[in-house]
Formats: C-alpha cells, sequence, structure tokens
C-alpha cells in the first residue's frame, strides 16, 4: 500500500502554490501536495531562498518497508506520519545557496526514514564546485552551469585505472587515449565514447558471472518492462558500484569476475570491438554523439511509418545521466538518451523581463509551421530565448496575432 493511494487535497495545494506572495504561503500550500513526492524549490524578489519535500511519509511500528514484511502479525503496520513541519526543509541556508538534483539530501541523523534510492550525488557535487568558485553569479553563469558537461565519475573512472597496463598493443592504445580525455563529455568527445562504452562492458562483465545477463539488466536500470525503467531504483547506481568496486582491492565482486587487471583488459577489448563494429576502424571517429542522440516523438508518430512525417532526430547529444547537463542513458538501448530537462530556464528576480528560457522542439505543435522545430539547434548548443514578460516584450516580438472568433 502507499500513501499516495489515499485521497489527497493535491489540487488545493497547487492553486495555492499559484498565489503565494511569500515564504510561508508557499510552505503552507506544499503542505496539502500529500502525493507525489516532489523536490520544490523557492526564491522571492526579495532575496530569500528555501526549498521543501512534499509528500507524505508513513511512521512504521518496525521496519522502514524497504522489504517485505508479514502483514498479518500487525507487527508492521502504520502508526503516524512524519509531522509536515520534520520533512526536509530550508530557508535562507548559511551557505547562500541550494542544489536539488534528486540525490540524497537528509544526513545520517535524520530520525525518518525517506527510502534509499537516492541518484548519487555527482551533478549536485559539480554544482556545488562552481558555486563555491564564486562570490556572486550572473544570469550567463548559471546558463553555462545548465549546460555544464563536466563528467565526475568519468574523472574518477580514469583515476581508478591507474598503474593498469596492457600487453596487447590495441588496447593499450585505447587505453592511452582513454587516459587523455579531459572529462567533458561533448558529443564529439572520443575520450567520453571510450569511457562509457568501456564502463557500460566493465559494469556487464562484473555482474554477469555471479547473477546471468537478464539479473544483469535488471542491476543496470533496465526494468521489467521499457515503461518503467523510470521507477527502477538501480537506475543510475551502477556506475557508483563500480568506482566502488574498482577502489577496493579485496572485493570479492572483482574476484569473481577473474580479479582487477582482467576485468579491466577485458572490458577495454569488448568496448574497442563494439565500437569497430558500430561507428567504423577508425578511433577517430568514435564520438560520443555518434551513439548518444536525442529524439523528438511526437505521439502521432508513434506509429510506423508517421514516425518519419512527425518525429524529430536523431540529433547527437553530450552529456550523460551523472553530468549537470543531464541526458540520461536509455538502460535498453544501452547509449541512446531517454529523458533530459527539455525546459531551461534562468529567472532574475529583481527584473522579470531579463529571465531567459528555452524549450525544444518548437513553440508550434502544428506539422509544417516554420516553428515546429526551430528550437532544437539552439537548445542543442545551449542558446537561450529571453522570456517575454511585460506587455512591451510581447508586442515588440509578436510575429502574428490568433483571433478566435465564436
Amino acid at each position: 500500500c502507499s500513501m499516495a493511494l489515499r485521497k489527497c487535497p493535491a489540487l488545493h495545494g497547487w492553486m495555492g502554490l499559484n498565489t503565494a506572495r511569500n515564504w510561508d504561503e508557499f510552505s503552507e500550500a506544499l503542505r496539502y501536495i500529500e502525493a507525489p513526492q516532489l523536490n520544490v524549490a523557492y526564491a522571492d524578489g526579495e532575496g530569500n531562498i528555501g526549498y521543501r519535500l512534499t509528500g507524505k511519509v508513513p511512521v512504521r511500528q518496525n521496519g522502514d518497508g524497504s522489504v517485505p514484511a508479514p502483514g498479518w502479525t500487525g507487527e508492521y503496520e502504520w502508526v503516524g506520519e512524519v509531522p509536515y513541519g520534520e520533512m526536509p526543509h530550508a530557508f535562507n541556508p548559511e551557505q547562500g545557496y541550494i542544489v536539488s538534483c534528486n540525490h540524497r539530501i537528509v544526513d545520517d541523523d535524520y530520525p525518518h526514514f525517506l527510502g534509499n534510492a537516492w541518484m548519487n550525488g555527482f551533478r549536485a557535487r559539480r554544482l556545488v564546485d562552481q558555486l563555491e568558485s564564486k562570490e556572486k553569479c550572473s544570469l550567463d553563469d548559471f546558463c553555462r552551469m545548465q549546460m555544464d558537461l563536466t563528467c565526475l565519475p568519468g574523472q574518477a573512472f580514469i583515476d581508478a585505472l591507474e598503474g593498469f597496463s596492457s600487453s596487447n598493443p590495441d588496447v593499450q592504445v585505447t587505453l592511452d587515449r582513454l587516459r587523455l580525455w579531459n572529462g567533458q563529455l561533448t558529443a564529439n568527445s572520443v575520450g567520453g565514447c571510450l569511457y562509457e562504452v568501456t564502463r557500460y562492458f566493465m559494469v556487464r562483465n562484473l555482474l554477469e558471472p555471479a547473477v546471468g545477463p537478464d539479473l544483469t539488466d535488471q542491476w543496470m536500470g533496465q526494468a521489467f518492462h521499457p515503461a518503467l525503467y523510470p521507477a527502477s531504483e538501480f537506475y543510475g547506481h551502477d556506475t557508483t558500484a563500480l568506482l566502488r568496486v574498482l577502489n577496493d582491492p579485496d572485493s570479492w565482486w572483482l574476484a569473481q569476475a577473474g580479479g582487477r587487471h582482467s576485468l579491466i583488459e577485458n572490458s577495454l577489448k569488448r568496448a574497442m570491438d563494439w565500437l569497430r563494429l558500430h561507428l567504423g576502424p577508425e578511433p577517430g571517429g568514435w564520438e560520443w554523439g555518434m551513439i548518444h542522440r536525442v529524439k523528438f516523438e511526437h505521439p502521432l508518430g508513434l506509429q510506423k511509418p508517421l514516425d518519419r512525417v512527425f518525429n524529430l532526430g536523431p540529433f547527437p547529444a553530450g552529456g550523460d545521466t551523472d553530468t549537470v547537463c543531464q541526458t540520461g542513458i536509455d538502460p535498453s538501448s544501452p547509449y541512446d538518451n531517454v529523458c533530459a530537462p527539455s525546459f531551461r530556464q534562468v529567472v532574475d528576480l529583481t527584473d522579470l523581463s531579463r529571465s531567459l528560457a528555452m524549450y525544444p522542439p518548437g513553440q508550434s505543435g502544428q506539422l509544417g509551421s516554420p516553428h515546429y522545430d526551430d528550437l532544437i539547434e539552439p537548445w542543442l548548443k545551449g542558446e537561450y530565448h529571453p522570456m517575454l514578460w511585460t506587455r512591451q516584450q510581447v508586442d515588440a516580438n509578436a510575429e502574428a496575432r490568433l483571433r478566435l472568433v465564436p
């Protein structure tokens, strides 16, 4: 059972959120959004910032709900709810910023169990590094942050290969190329492509001897049906687990996979073979965007042959699941992009007319319109357009008027 299945006054909360004028009214509105659980950020024109986690969380007599429990004994019943005031929240924190990337938001001493399937903290860590490096941030700074393609786990992966060398000349050349990578996961990155494909095969080489290919697929986030992968609690954690194993010489997982040297050697070789088969024999053409592509699918394009008419793409894309500019990898593909924060927005609350936004593929959903797909290229490039706010801005940029006459 789930608290999300109970009657929920969420609509009342959303209405209140749309009319909230300050932190107190914002917080009171979120009280009614009992499901789903959302990370909700707050900022106002007076310089205040805040954060709240929505949702109802049960308090259990025993256990934490993470594993099945006997429901017939009465020993594991709900005995209450986490009080709203004790749900994670922050208002004007001392550090002067709030970062929310679906990562773990509470410390070990937090008294209530909120689950254990957080996304890893690489994106959050990268944002904190950038925020801490500046005294003040401009609109341009925030735009650059949203498009940041620095892959922290990729850099940690290369560090974890320290001391490894191969007697196989091809493997050694590939390893040398990988070590030259600067950690920027751009669409044209060869080193980034080598990292992603090698990482994928290394996880498979680590898991398959122990649990077989089917369970390995599940553990890597495929879920039992493609539509359910976003609900997979394993999604995004294979990289974290791999780094932990590579840095543990006594790991049982390393031993059963033939040892650290064998794991790295076999993974690099499988990656090379796969890339030659799919991208050709020349390593200079092994670019990340050749296998990591974004598509814009129209509801009418879900059926062939209409996909060729309505759908757009694929287009080469940079980033992955662990970059700030997140272009999450499809676990069943396994390199294509399957999700991304398509809408980007940077807001100046002191002057809303200076705010920026971007939302692909275009302003029009009408096939044949010049605005059906004209925002894809600027979206891929990390460009923004003004978020027209004042009547003067709208009138100055209006291209046409649509008049509806009953």
